[in-house]
Protein backbone atom coordinates (compact mmCIF):
# COMPACT_ATOMS: atom_id res chain seq x y z
CA UNK A 1 0.00 0.00 0.00
CA UNK A 2 1.62 3.68 -1.01
CA UNK A 3 0.99 6.60 0.99
CA UNK A 4 -1.69 7.89 -1.28
CA UNK A 5 -3.80 4.64 -0.85
CA UNK A 6 -3.15 4.65 3.29
CA UNK A 7 -4.47 8.17 3.75
CA UNK A 8 -7.40 7.88 1.51
CA UNK A 9 -8.35 4.78 3.72
CA UNK A 10 -8.01 7.29 6.40
CA UNK A 11 -10.48 10.02 5.77
CA UNK A 12 -13.20 11.00 7.62
CA UNK A 13 -11.77 9.13 10.91
CA UNK A 14 -10.87 12.59 12.73
CA UNK A 15 -14.41 14.55 12.12
CA UNK A 16 -16.15 11.27 13.26
CA UNK A 17 -14.59 12.06 16.62
CA UNK A 18 -14.62 15.53 16.26
CA UNK A 19 -18.56 15.20 16.09
CA UNK A 20 -19.03 13.13 19.06
CA UNK A 21 -16.78 15.16 21.15
CA UNK A 22 -18.63 18.63 19.92
CA UNK A 23 -22.04 16.71 20.81
CA UNK A 24 -20.84 15.90 24.22
CA UNK A 25 -20.11 19.52 24.79
CA UNK A 26 -23.40 20.41 23.43
CA UNK A 27 -24.82 17.93 25.98
CA UNK A 28 -23.08 19.30 28.82
CA UNK A 29 -23.35 22.95 28.45
CA UNK A 30 -27.24 22.35 28.11
CA UNK A 31 -27.62 20.51 30.72
CA UNK A 32 -25.10 22.68 32.85
CA UNK A 33 -27.71 25.69 32.04
CA UNK A 34 -30.80 23.89 32.87
CA UNK A 35 -29.01 22.69 36.23
CA UNK A 36 -26.70 25.58 37.65
CA UNK A 37 -29.23 28.00 38.17
CA UNK A 38 -31.29 25.92 39.84
CA UNK A 39 -28.95 24.83 42.49
CA UNK A 40 -27.73 28.44 43.16
CA UNK A 41 -31.05 29.20 43.40
CA UNK A 42 -31.33 26.49 46.10
CA UNK A 43 -28.38 27.87 47.82
CA UNK A 44 -29.75 31.43 47.79
CA UNK A 45 -33.09 30.32 49.35
CA UNK A 46 -31.19 27.96 52.16
CA UNK A 47 -29.13 31.02 52.92
CA UNK A 48 -32.49 33.16 53.13
CA UNK A 49 -34.19 30.50 55.57
CA UNK A 50 -30.55 30.36 57.52
CA UNK A 51 -30.88 34.29 58.39
CA UNK A 52 -34.42 34.33 58.93
CA UNK A 53 -33.86 31.65 61.51
CA UNK A 54 -31.34 33.61 63.09
CA UNK A 55 -33.11 36.80 63.19
CA UNK A 56 -36.72 35.31 64.36
CA UNK A 57 -35.99 36.63 67.58
CA UNK A 58 -36.16 40.15 66.59
CA UNK A 59 -39.76 39.26 64.16
CA UNK A 60 -43.16 39.44 66.33
CA UNK A 61 -44.51 36.33 64.62
CA UNK A 62 -44.17 32.81 62.94
CA UNK A 63 -46.52 34.56 60.22
CA UNK A 64 -43.96 37.22 59.91
CA UNK A 65 -41.34 35.15 59.23
CA UNK A 66 -43.35 32.74 56.97
CA UNK A 67 -44.29 36.08 54.94
CA UNK A 68 -40.66 37.12 54.98
CA UNK A 69 -39.63 33.61 53.21
CA UNK A 70 -42.26 33.35 50.62
CA UNK A 71 -41.77 36.99 49.36
CA UNK A 72 -37.97 35.92 49.17
CA UNK A 73 -38.81 32.43 47.68
CA UNK A 74 -41.01 33.84 44.72
CA UNK A 75 -38.19 36.27 43.92
CA UNK A 76 -35.75 33.47 43.60
CA UNK A 77 -38.56 31.56 41.55
CA UNK A 78 -38.78 28.65 44.62
CA UNK A 79 -41.79 26.68 43.68
CA UNK A 80 -42.31 25.90 47.43
CA UNK A 81 -46.23 25.88 48.86
CA UNK A 82 -47.02 27.42 51.76
CA UNK A 83 -48.14 24.69 53.36
CA UNK A 84 -44.61 23.20 52.80
CA UNK A 85 -42.92 26.00 54.55
CA UNK A 86 -43.04 25.39 58.51
CA UNK A 87 -42.31 27.98 61.10
CA UNK A 88 -41.79 27.11 64.74
CA UNK A 89 -40.63 27.98 67.93
CA UNK A 90 -40.46 26.99 71.73
CA UNK A 91 -38.87 29.23 74.46
CA UNK A 92 -35.54 28.53 73.38
CA UNK A 93 -35.03 28.32 69.37
CA UNK A 94 -37.00 28.63 66.56
CA UNK A 95 -37.12 26.32 63.74
CA UNK A 96 -37.57 26.27 59.52
CA UNK A 97 -37.92 23.70 57.78
CA UNK A 98 -38.52 23.85 53.79
CA UNK A 99 -39.62 21.27 51.46
CA UNK A 100 -40.06 21.75 47.95
CA UNK A 101 -39.39 20.05 44.56
CA UNK A 102 -37.93 21.71 40.91
CA UNK A 103 -39.17 19.63 37.86
CA UNK A 104 -36.01 20.08 35.33
CA UNK A 105 -37.42 19.52 31.34
CA UNK A 106 -34.29 17.99 30.13
CA UNK A 107 -36.11 17.52 26.54
CA UNK A 108 -35.14 13.74 26.53
CA UNK A 109 -36.27 13.79 30.11
CA UNK A 110 -37.79 15.56 32.87
CA UNK A 111 -35.49 15.57 36.26
CA UNK A 112 -36.70 16.34 39.80
CA UNK A 113 -34.66 18.06 42.30
CA UNK A 114 -35.76 17.78 45.51
CA UNK A 115 -34.36 20.15 48.20
CA UNK A 116 -34.98 19.98 52.14
CA UNK A 117 -33.79 22.74 54.13
CA UNK A 118 -34.05 23.33 57.66
CA UNK A 119 -32.26 25.53 60.35
CA UNK A 120 -32.32 25.89 63.84
CA UNK A 121 -31.55 29.27 65.89
CA UNK A 122 -31.65 30.53 69.18
CA UNK A 123 -33.94 32.66 70.27
CA UNK A 124 -32.42 35.62 73.22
Amino acid sequence: MNRSESMRSQRGEGKLGLLIAVAIVAVAAFTGIKIIPVRVAAYEFKDVIREEARYGAVRATNKEVHKRIMERAEDLDIPIKKKDLKVTRNRSEITVLATYAKEIDLKVTTYTFSFEHQEKAPLF
